[in-house]
């Protein structure tokens, strides 16, 4: 059925252009209409994909698809919104009706359309029928009974008007004689469904549901009423896809107009191009040769339009240099290539935002930090970048401040406090010189333990003295397996223990807007087409040219010359098939270094209840049980949010807390703080976030530490800044906080390896660049 408003605007050439599947072509879906067919449609992708994937209620109101003047955004294409939100993109695929285009295209487009498009627009036609559903209360036709079309003498039709008076009336016609029948349906036996189809179509759209119920009754009766007992209907349901100005219409069919001015669906089709690039493409039922008007050749151009983009995509998926990892090192290393111009490469991240182990949310339209927390020194480049950009706040943050307690409630002076303190210092101090006195032994945790007894043996003969000294003492065995994300200080060097360095007082800097906002920074610098989210890597190999040929998870593959590795080591731990790319130095030395998790647990509440307090740290005696919150320090004040706490955890409970609900590692940071406040009235949290970082399989854990078994002094991060050379060639650089060898754990050791190795990867291609 051609939706026009008169046969006389339907080609001859209409059941030519249009071709027929073979079958059956009224078959019906078993349950739930065509919304079982958008469910196959979804059925191969996550339960998340509508949620993370599609935006509803965005009215596209103005589509700049050729930008001029500023190079950087040319060849994209900016998208406005009715509720004034925009976006950016490299490609877009306009699916929206042809009715829809007809009436915005003036508008919509910026610049106008080429000549050729605006023909198809304006002559490719599209029609509007209406469905009338009506369900009666019981089926007063007889099962051998399917339809009821309407056959009209030309008495009927002179009287119609007079007899129905109701509803539009042109040049004497009512619009009830577009309605040509009533046929059943096969999902409800007592369901009649009318079609409507004609030049008063929109008007009939208009009209109330009582007034076409009453309008179909009285058809119904007049063709059938002598031969049955038609029922009054319970209820009526008909579309109005005409007036509906997001499709303006149900679709398309073959107009005369459209053909004498040669207008054709693959022109409608034809993408417009930037520069060589398909920057907006068409698809939906009127753009399909062949298929227009269903549902299958509005499926067909969608995937027509997806593969259009896929092709263009493999044909470009080789490149000079791929970076893999968006975090901070990535983006640094991206940085240093274009400084260097080197422009042939992309960057890969598999999550769905640049950052890495930076995340920032906003809680009362407040940043706050779920991953990297402060800017440890200010000597290095990304301390310059933040100072420069004015990103970097004045007020600096401290650890361990606030109220000693012990777990009966009793608060420590700050002269016991201070003492210990000093003690663990002077021990760490010395760690490198303490080694070798200690018959080759270089676990951090013997160690400390070993001194810090020691000197309780000789210095402190008072036994609740010592005692309180022993719950300080464990407080800073739980502060430095947190500081060090480690399971437990056995597992750190006590020789290199001295690598890492932090020269100036600066070693807890706050960013006035989150950490986040220097990952835009970075992320705005580089072109948007070049930089891949969602895009995860499964399997690195070498092809028989010595390229490295990268695996994707969404399918396909990328080729390139050299490759630079950032994810976290806590990935490259686990990676299969790594070894098939690296040398077995090399994987030895990733499974050495130590690399484990820290959780961070904020608590909001809506006043200070802790006063000027500053917070709480946290002493337990010997005689408590191993819960995880006995891995905790203490709570803290956060920066910009005077009414919250935080937490740190570590060591193995981590993972226990990452499984429990935030509601219930509330509850029980509650009970803690009530049990060791007993003077304090501590309310319940407003809210809770924890985070999960170990959970994050892109991720799997915090930052790295030096383990006992890198001590070898070519061992360890040294090993790991080594390239993967291929008969003289840097195929394969590794790049992260754990690849730097001062300042590992550390966003600015991160962004300094990012740097740095790919500045090796530059000087490479700087020399050997081929003559011109």
């Amino acid at each position: 059925m051609d939706p026009a408003e008169d046969l006389a605007q339907v080609s001859v050439n209409s059941l030519v252009k249009y071709r027929e599947c073979k079958g059956n072509h009224l078959v019906h879906w078993k349950t739930n209409g065509f919304a079982s067919f958008l469910n196959v449609l979804l059925e191969n992708n996550p339960k998340s994909f509508l949620t993370e994937h599609v935006l509803l209620n965005k009215e596209v109101i103005k589509i700049v698809w050729d930008q001029t003047g500023d190079s950087k955004d040319r060849g994209k294409v900016k998208l406005f919104c009715a509720d004034s939100s925009r976006f950016t993109a490299d490609h877009v695929i306009l699916t929206v009706s042809i009715g829809v285009l007809k009436e915005t295209y003036q508008t919509l487009f910026k610049p106008s359309l080429p000549l050729c498009k605006i023909n198809c627009l304006e002559t490719i036609p599209m029609g509007t029928c209406q469905k009338i559903i009506i369900k009666f209360p019981n089926k007063w036709w007889p099962d051998e009974v399917k339809d009821f079309s309407f056959v009209w003498t030309d008495e009927d039709k002179k009287t119609l008007p007079k007899e129905f008076p109701f509803g539009p009336i042109r040049n004497e016609r009512s619009w009830l004689e577009d309605i040509f029948g009533f046929y059943t349906v096969d999902s409800d036996p007592n369901i009649l469904l009318g079609w409507l189809v004609g030049s008063l179509v929109k008007e009939v759209e208009l009209l109330s549901d009582e007034l076409l119920m009453n309008a179909s009754l009285f058809l119904l009766r007049k063709f059938a009423g002598e031969i049955y007992k038609i029922s009054e209907p319970s209820e009526i349901i008909r579309s109005k896809w005409g007036t509906n100005p997001h499709f303006l219409g149900t679709y398309s069919y073959v107009g005369v107009e459209m053909e004498a001015r040669e207008a054709t669906r693959e022109d409608l089709a034809k993408p417009l191009v930037v520069d060589g690039k398909e920057v907006v493409l068409f698809a939906g039922e009127a753009t399909h040769s062949c298929y227009f008007s269903t549902v299958h050749g509005a499926v067909e151009s969608g995937w027509r339009e997806a593969d259009r983009l896929i092709e263009r995509s493999y044909k470009s998926r080789r490149h000079k240099v791929v970076i893999v990892g968006a975090g901070i090192a990535g983006l640094a290393a991206a940085t240093k290539l274009l400084e260097n111009k080197i422009d042939d490469f992309l960057l890969l991240e598999a999550q769905e935002e640049a950052g890495g182990r930076i995340k920032t949310v906003q809680i009362g339209n407040k940043p706050i930090d779920l991953g990297a927390q402060w800017m440890h020194g200010k000597s290095n480049p990304l301390y310059d970048l933040a100072k420069e950009k004015q990103l970097i706040s004045d007020e600096m943050s401290e650890e361990g401040l606030g109220l000693y307690v012990r777990s009966n409630g009793k608060i420590l002076d700050k002269f016991m406090v201070d003492k210990v303190a000093f003690k663990v210092g002077q021990i760490l101090e010395d760690c490198s010189k303490l080694v070798s006195e200690n018959s080759g032994c270089t676990a951090l945790g013997t160690i400390l333990e070993q001194h810090f007894f020691r000197y309780l043996e000789e210095h402190v003969p008072d036994e609740s003295e010592a005692e309180v000294m022993k719950e300080l003492y464990d407080w800073h065995v739980r502060f430095q397996v947190i500081d060090n994300s480690c399971k437990d200080l056995s597992k750190l060097s006590a020789k290199r223990w001295a690598d890492y360095v932090c020269l100036d007082d600066e070693a807890h800097a706050n960013m006035k807007h989150g950490y986040q906002s220097l990952v835009q920074l970075l992320l705005d610098g580089l072109p948007d087409n070049q930089v891949k989210f969602n895009t995860e890597v499964t399997k690195i190999s070498f092809s028989p040219q010595s390229e490295i040929k990268l695996d994707l998870l969404a399918g396909g593959s990328i080729v390139c010359e050299h490759l630079i590795l950032t994810p976290s080591l806590g990935v490259l731990k686990e990676f299969q098939g790594l070894s098939n790319v690296l040398p077995e130095s090399l994987m030895v030395n990733i499974a050495n270094m130590g690399f484990a998790s820290i959780c961070k647990v904020y608590l909001f509440y809506d006043r200070k209840w802790w006063g000027d307090s500053q917070g709480f740290q946290l002493l337990w005696s010997s005689d408590h049980n191993a819960t995880w919150q006995r891995h905790i320090t203490g709570f803290d004040e956060v920066f910009n949010h005077e009414n919250t706490l935080m937490t740190w955890v570590g060591g193995d409970s981590v993972r226990e807390v990452e499984r429990l609900p935030a509601e219930e590692v509330g509850k029980q940071c509650t009970e803690l703080l009530r049990t060791f406040l007993p003077n304090y009235s501590v309310p319940e949290p407003m809210e809770v976030i924890r985070t999960q970082w170990l959970s994050n399989p892109f991720i799997k854990g915090s930052y790295s530490h030096i383990t006992p078994e890198c001590d070898d002094c070519n061992a360890g991060i040294n090993a790991l800044k080594q390239p993967v050379l291929v008969d003289g060639v840097p195929r394969i650089l590794l790049a992260g906080e754990a690849i730097h060898s001062s300042h590992y754990s550390t966003t600015h050791g991160a962004y300094e390896s990012g740097l740095d190795q790919a500045q090796v990867l530059c000087d490479f291609l700087l020399e050997n660049k081929p003559a011109i």
